[in-house]
């Protein structure tokens, strides 16, 4: 069988016809050279996943499902790395992974600004679609601060005990790449560290999601 396009299409959805965007549309019929009829998958983003086929403009809806979100809802907060092409690799690789959120973190020694809100809209939407997932990860716009962060709260520190192992709901914090400034951490965050290695912000963000997502990815296939 032949690659099957996976389509975010937001809801709510009316009809038995889903409108499809101009990209999606010339995305499907010039580069991927669909016709109708062809099958292809879709979601919402919001954890509806359907089977559908293509129908000129629209996709054709088919059976459908809905899958629960993960059991770890994290959010990833993270200073902005320096430049935009390690920025769209970090939002594309986590959203891929399936986190919850991703939040630019005001870090003390940050040493770049965060990309604009839909450039980062573009690049989640895109890894939902390549990484056929069910749940959109939601960027955030502009920075936050400590106070702003949800508990609780772990985070990523060279030389801190492995990773602590926690399910649920909680808020993963990585960078920036000059490290941390004494007392700057928040008073009520648990440390971890990712080995002995000093790692790019990117990557230590990674590393970190990857402990923290484990293996519940319910919304992936």
């Amino acid at each position: 069988m032949g690659h099957r396009p996976h389509l975010l299409l937001p809801g709510p959805w009316e009809s038995d016809r889903i409108p499809l965007g101009s990209q999606q549309a010339h995305h499907l019929r010039k580069v991927l050279r669909l016709s109708d009829g062809d099958p292809v998958s879709y979601t919402d983003g919001q954890g509806i996943v359907g089977e559908g086929s293509l129908a000129g403009e629209t996709v054709l809806r088919g059976a459908e499902e809905a899958r629960p979100a993960p059991p770890s809802r994290v959010t990833v907060a993270v200073a902005p790395p320096r430049d935009k092409t390690r920025q769209r690799f970090l939002v594309e690789k986590l959203a891929e992974l399936g986190v919850a959120r991703i939040v630019w973190l005001d870090a003390r020694r940050r040493q770049a600004a965060p990309p604009a809100a839909a450039r980062s809209r573009a690049w989640s939407e895109a890894a939902l679609e390549q990484s056929r997932g069910a749940h959109l990860t939601q960027v955030g716009s502009g920075l936050v601060g400590w106070a702003d962060l949800g508990a609780p709260l772990l985070v990523a520190d060279r030389g801190a005990p492995p990773w602590p192992g926690m399910v649920g709901e909680f808020t993963v914090v990585v960078g920036p790449e000059g490290g941390w400034e004494a007392e700057e951490v928040r008073r009520d965050a648990i440390r971890f560290g990712l080995g002995e290695r000093v790692l790019r912000v990117e990557t230590a963000a990674l590393v970190a999601a990857a402990l923290a997502v484990g293996c519940h990815r319910a919304d992936m296939r």
